[in-house]
């Protein structure tokens, strides 16, 4: 995607956001209105159902639209030194996994810390971890792992799907580019522009009984 394309895509996110994201604070109002003047936990099961719908797709919807307008805006990274391995810890213990799925974690950097943004390089795991489960059909087990070395700090995401299809593999950081039925596309566009943005790199190794996606920060040292 070049500058141009970029301004454009910047320019419609804003509108669309600002546009949709209205509305969909008024449903989700709403919602709770309507729960509340109901009997709230003493619902009728099937309206509990329909109204927890709602709430999800409202949610579903509204992150879409925070990757979009994510994607189309500038980063600028709040870096300070610290050790990676708490920041994949938390990220992990956070992540929301899906029925019958695990993340196996190993912790392997030992203290060793790199100069990054927290959040960002938390988020852009995520992603990977969201990716990965969706590589192998939302169950089983992804496998994190950190490790040190000459390279830098490191956390690679492992999963035991298909493999990426041949079709996708040459634009697969490229924004949109997805063979989820839901979704933009945006997950490893944005998790290559926050490690990107941090002075990492993203990358991968794919074979017919998994994938295997890696980001590296370079080392620093503590007050540095």
């Amino acid at each position: 995607m070049d500058k141009g394309e970029r301004e454009l895509l910047r320019r419609a996110a804003s509108v669309i956001g600002h546009d949709l994201r209205n509305p969909l604070a008024v449903i989700n109002n709403s919602s709770y209105f309507v729960r509340a003047k109901l009997g709230g936990a003493g619902l009728d099961p099937k309206v509990e159902k329909h109204l927890k719908i709602i709430e999800s797709e409202i949610a579903r919807a509204d992150g879409l639209l925070a990757d979009m307008l994510a994607f189309s805006r500038p980063y600028e990274p709040a870096a300070e030194t610290m050790p990676l391995d708490p920041v994949v810890k938390d990220a992990v213990a956070g992540f929301p996994k899906p029925a019958g799925g695990k993340v196996d974690l190993k912790l392997g950097a030992e203290g060793s810390c790199a100069r990054f943004d927290g959040k960002a390089i938390a988020d852009a795991l995520r992603r990977l971890i969201d990716n990965a489960f969706a590589a192998q059909g939302e169950k089983g087990a992804v496998k994190v792992a950190t490790s040190a070395g000459k390279e830098g700090l490191s956390v690679s995401v492992t999963d035991v799907g298909p493999g990426i299809a041949p079709e996708i593999k040459a634009e697969l950081y490229e924004a949109f580019t997805t063979t989820k039925p839901k979704g933009l596309g945006l997950g490893l566009a944005l998790a290559r522009k926050y490690v990107e943005g941090n002075g990492g790199a993203l990358t991968h190794a794919t074979g017919p009984k998994g994938s295997t996606f890696r980001l590296t920060l370079p080392k620093a040292h503590p007050g540095v």
